[in-house]
């Protein structure tokens, strides 16, 4: 029997507002930005400021306890954005992961450091020659290690390097396994304050050590405007992390389950400076790949200029997003 025109009409009719209501609330589905962490160090430095309730879309937090492994998880598209120094930024850069750096925070070489326990006879980096050095692959370690052995007179095979995570490494000095651990904060101020470890060089003069918002491609494309406001967010309380020091580190401490102590060295230490990727930046970036490129540590030939896009960290975007997120 045929169907009369009128139910025919009423029925594409609904149908029609059915698919228009379920557009709708597809539409009005939040943007999730997935964040990688280190130590819940940018979640703390948020949260401190109360940047870290963004309206238009929902962080996902995912943590590590370092960058390469963070990194890894990026290449493999599971994180959107995260934050991570420069020497680590370009071996994963190096390796053809697909991912630009957005955002700047300049930490200084101070922020590294090559440890020694308090009660070690190494007095002088030329004390280093025949000694165990640990450090995390794939990071600042070896270029700091390097740097200052050359400084000293010394090569990289004047010393036994050995390669772990920090917790290893951290573990391994405290036992007297190895004889120095080069590492970065907050890791220089546990060693401190928990070990009694004491600095004996640090990266000034080495390393730019820049930690840098990086955001995958593919992620920077679909949730631009979401990323522009995430990096503003980061400028806004790094500036409030800046002038609170004492505030942010009980945030620190809280979150990250850090020892008081450990995190009021650590903000104490930091610089806690956001910078615009300019061409000093890119400058500062690529004279670092050359010292990895030539230590043979790196692939050479690479565009440091083409890893970086300097238009998101002021970029206004073009649709009512950002106006929701402001």
């Amino acid at each position: 029997m045929p169907i009369p025109r009128r139910l025919c009409l009423a029925g594409a009719g609904a149908l029609a507002g059915h698919v228009f209501t379920a557009g709708l609330a597809a539409a009005a589905e939040p943007i999730v930005l997935s964040v990688g962490d280190q130590n819940d160090s940018l979640r703390s430095l948020l949260e401190a400021a109360g940047e870290a309730a963004p309206t238009g879309y929902r962080i996902a937090w995912k943590e590590f306890t370092q960058a390469q492994p963070l990194l890894q998880a990026q290449n493999a598209g599971a994180i959107d954005f995260c934050r991570a120094g420069d020497v680590a930024f370009l071996f994963a850069y190096a390796s053809g992961a697909p991912i630009v750096a957005v955002g700047a925070n300049i930490t200084g070489g101070q922020g590294a450091a090559i440890l020694v326990r308090g009660d070690s006879a190494i007095a002088t980096v030329r004390d280093l020659k025949g000694k165990r050095v640990i450090l995390s692959p794939a990071g600042l370690g070896e270029p700091l290690l390097y740097g200052r052995l050359e400084q000293a007179g010394l090569t990289a095979a004047d010393v036994h390097v050995v390669r772990a995570a920090q917790n290893v490494a951290q573990l391994s000095l405290a036992t007297g396994r190895v004889d120095a651990w080069v590492t970065w904060q907050p890791y220089i101020a546990l060693g401190q304050e928990v070990d009694g470890d004491r600095i004996l060089a640090d990266g000034a003069g080495i390393l730019p050590f820049y930690v840098f918002g990086i955001a995958h491609r593919d992620a920077l494309a679909a949730k631009r405007a979401a990323i522009v406001d995430l990096q503003r967010r980061i400028a806004r309380a790094t500036a409030w992390a800046r002038a609170h020091r004492d505030l942010y580190a009980r945030t620190l401490a809280k979150i990250s389950h850090l020892p008081d102590a450990v995190a009021r060295r650590s903000v104490a230490a930091s610089r806690l400076e956001d910078v615009a990727i300019d061409d000093g930046v890119i400058r500062d970036t690529a004279a670092l790949y050359g010292r990895l490129a030539a230590y043979g540590l790196i692939a050479k030939g690479l565009d440091i200029k083409a890893a970086f896009d300097p238009t998101v960290r002021w970029a206004a975007s073009s649709d009512g997003l950002a106006r929701g997120m402001a």
